[in-house]
């Protein structure tokens, strides 16, 4: 059976992230949390009402692979403390407005797993603010809009999830041993397309150059 997390587990990570004088009264585990466990923690004697904890404990993934992923593919889930916080440096650094981390712990020795204690922000959906006010609404669009915006300007120096530097689109198309890709499974990567539609055109080149391409894709 699943163990989740509750306000004993939660209490002490969250006073070490906010100060002693903080208590934990609620804990909520949110929904869509995917590989993680998501927690909304509510408090009082701080001037924070609540934060959010992540947690990347196994219980918490509702989506085990079948095996161990490579941390260098670039398709690789993107789950766990590490590329959490390299997505959060790196939106943060272009502008867009993320949610603060307030600590992040990857000891065990504050909880048994890999933690995260974010800012909480709170607040109805999109959805329903479009339904009961629509003129507040479509400010709040326009923000997203202009954030979006920054976010494709953006070019980062490789590709994948932040963790996996030095990967090119044709390191991908390589078939790597082990992989579907190098039995000639007809789920391999891109590159395999790649070649062969190279071969009905005649053009050894076609590959190489198509990778090129791919190297100037902006990733946001």
């Amino acid at each position: 059976m699943r163990q989740f997390a509750d306000i004993q587990d939660l209490s002490g990570l969250v006073r070490d992230a906010l100060g002693a004088g903080c208590r934990v009264v609620a804990v909520d585990r949110l929904r869509g949390g995917g590989k993680k466990g998501v927690y909304r923690v509510r408090l009082e004697g701080t001037r924070t009402s609540s934060v959010i904890v992540y947690s990347w404990a196994a219980a918490e993934n509702f989506w085990p692979g079948a095996r161990e992923a490579d941390p260098a593919d670039p398709f690789a889930p993107a789950s766990g403390l590490v590329p959490f916080l390299a997505a959060q440096r790196c939106l943060d650094g272009v502008g867009a407005r993320v949610p603060r981390v307030l600590l992040a712990d990857d000891s065990r020795r504050r909880y048994p797993a890999d933690v995260a204690v974010v800012e909480d922000i709170s607040g109805g959906t999109l959805e329903a603010l479009l339904a009961t006010d629509p003129a507040r609404a479509a400010g709040a669009l326009g923000d997203l809009a202009r954030m979006l915006e920054v976010m494709h300007r953006h070019r980062a120096r490789h590709y994948g999830t932040g963790t996996t530097a030095g990967w090119t689109c044709w390191t991908g198309a390589v078939p790597r041993p082990g992989s579907r890709a190098s039995d000639g499974s007809s789920t391999a990567p891109c590159g395999t397309s790649m070649r062969r539609r190279g071969a009905r055109t005649g053009s050894r080149e076609r590959a190489p150059r198509s990778a090129t391409v791919c190297e100037n894709w902006p990733i946001a």
